[in-house]
């Protein structure tokens, strides 16, 4: 019987310590993105008009699911221009949109978003492209794809005009025409002569891409910068072209890495970038999807240069890794990182607000004695001033900045700047980007105000700052303080002295927000011959890397 207890014991001792333990099944790769749409143009910087060049032509296509399916070659144009369907005022290629009173545009060369539709709808481009060809006219036809494939001509200024022209074609064709009105959906594509070459709805996803027969990469040239993969315009609710550039996932690495970690840096540190790049783009997909793109190619999502920027050395590092990512139990990390922790990385909760559990503040030795471990700014009180009031913050003249609360790793959590007409709390971030400092961790020292003549120790005169000095007056000791005004008198003239400073130094440590990966860090301890997987386990708590 005591032989059968113990046993029970054992049991329920090894039942209880692997029930503890939790087990995860390893990451399907197979759901990392095969393409991905990333944002060239959009918003601010969206485009009327895009100027788009190839060596050899163009294939017009559309994807099913990962495949890009060819609907047309434009073999005989190796240079186009994609514009929205609006008023443009010029000649040949050399248009630029036209926003005025077309009633007033006098002897300007106008051509508008009307159009006119000849015959039926078809299935396919090639359905429209034979009975665009039976026309017998002089007229320049143009197949134009909206809810299926249509043969359009002119573009026309009114809906007027449009309808004389379809008299004309009707006696002249036999045919019905019909007036296409303006669309906020319809894109132009023209010849470099300015010709039109076809339409598309944003709705229909027609991507376009560089023929290439000869073995070489397909190159596409979008205003001067070279791309992989696709290029669409998409119009959005600003009514300009959101410039989208589809690009094979790891082909569009090959652009972010060397952006965001130079390419002579050790070959380690390299493949440590390529994997936290590969990561955050596959755990962020999302992020622009109202937009109709899933990252843009500015570090609000993270650098991307496309052809131009690639290098030997990063696309190797993406090829050696090819498909690792770094989870947390089980599922994709979103691996943030920046330039320079300086000496501690930082809990995610203390720069923004969630805690990610594999986003914990380490020591981080390796990112010392580095580019940007420690670093120092003076701004003026003039210049503290105005960074506010362009955050829309009015305290005033600035009288004081202090540090009301740190992490146990040392970034501000709060600070409290004062003003003649109040004060403002600067929590976390903030403390640094109103004001264009490196990192949230830093000192604050306020230099300037009044100088006195003083007798030194030795007996010699002295110019001195009174900013926190001590004063001895009649009643008492007391600490001249920023604000404090002192009056002296020698019995015959009174003299002001003012301790208040005029500008403050900010003397920090790090660059970036201090979360994950310290990228000077990984530049260290590749150098001291760590894997790239020593680095990513180094920097983010409790991942795998799979």
């Amino acid at each position: 019987m005591k032989r059968m207890k113990g046993l029970i014991i054992i049991i329920l001792t090894i039942t209880i310590w692997f029930g503890g333990l939790q087990t995860f099944a390893a990451f399907d790769k197979s759901t990392l993105p095969k393409q991905i749409d990333i944002g060239l143009y959009f918003g601010s910087t969206a485009k009327s008009t895009l100027q788009v060049k190839t060596s050899m032509g163009f294939v017009i296509g559309k994807y099913d699911g990962n495949n890009f399916n060819q609907i047309e070659l434009l073999l005989s144009d190796n240079e186009i221009i994609l514009r929205k369907d609006s008023y443009y005022a010029g000649m040949g290629g050399n248009y630029v949109e036209y926003t005025g009173d077309i009633h007033k545009a006098g002897n300007l060369n106008i051509q508008g978003p009307y159009h006119l539709q000849l015959g039926d709808t078809y299935n396919s481009w090639y359905e429209a492209k034979e009975f665009m060809e039976s026309l017998a006219t002089d007229e320049k036809l143009f197949i134009a794809i909206d809810e299926g494939y249509k043969v359009y001509t002119g573009l026309f200024i009114t809906e007027e005009v449009a309808r004389e022209k379809a008299e004309a074609l009707r006696a002249e064709l036999s045919l019905n025409p019909e007036v296409v009105p303006p669309s906020s959906y319809m894109v132009q594509v023209l010849s470099k002569e300015g010709n039109p070459l076809f339409m598309y709805s944003s709705k229909e996803g027609i991507y376009l891409s560089a023929f290439n027969d000869k073995g070489e990469t397909p190159l596409l040239n979008l205003d001067g910068r070279n791309f992989r993969g696709e290029v669409t315009a998409k119009r959005m609710e600003d009514n300009d072209m959101a410039i989208i550039n589809r690009v094979n996932f790891e082909e569009y690495l090959y652009g972010v890495v060397p952006k965001e970690m130079s390419y002579n840096w050790p070959m380690e540190a390299l493949k440590a970038q390529a994997v936290a790049a590969r990561g955050f783009a596959a755990a962020s997909m999302n992020k622009f999807i109202t937009k109709g793109f899933n990252l843009c190619s500015t570090v609000n999502s993270q650098a991307y240069g496309g052809y131009d920027s690639e290098h030997p050395n990063t696309n190797r590092a993406v090829d050696e890794t090819k498909d690792i990512v770094m989870t947390y139990e089980g599922e994709l990390i979103i691996p943030y990182f920046h330039a320079n922790s300086g000496g501690l990385t930082e809990d995610s909760e203390n720069i923004w607000s969630g805690t990610v559990p594999y986003i914990r503040g380490i020591q981080d030795d390796y990112s010392l004695n580095t580019n940007h471990s420690t670093w120092s700014k003076n701004m003026t009180m003039d210049e503290i001033k105005s960074a506010l009031l362009k955050n829309n913050i009015d305290i005033g003249d600035i009288l004081s900045i202090e540090v009301t609360s740190r992490s146990k790793n040392g970034r501000i959590l709060t600070m409290v700047v004062k003003g003649t007409k109040g004060e403002e709390v600067l929590e976390k971030q903030k403390s640094r980007t109103i004001f264009g400092l490196r990192s949230s961790w830093f000192e604050v020292i306020q230099e300037g105000g009044s100088t006195a003549m003083v007798m030194a120790a030795e007996g010699n005169p002295t110019s001195m700052s009174l900013q926190g000095k001590n004063l001895l007056s009649a009643s008492g000791l007391k600490k001249i303080e920023t604000t404090t005004k002192i009056t002296v008198s020698n019995g015959e003239t009174n003299k002001e002295f003012h301790g208040t400073a005029n500008s403050f130094v900010f003397n920090g440590k790090g660059y970036g927000h201090g979360l994950g990966m310290s990228q000077y860090g990984a530049m260290t301890m590749a150098e001291l011959s760590f894997s790239y997987k020593e680095i990513l386990l180094h920097y983010y708590t409790g991942i795998k890397v799979e």
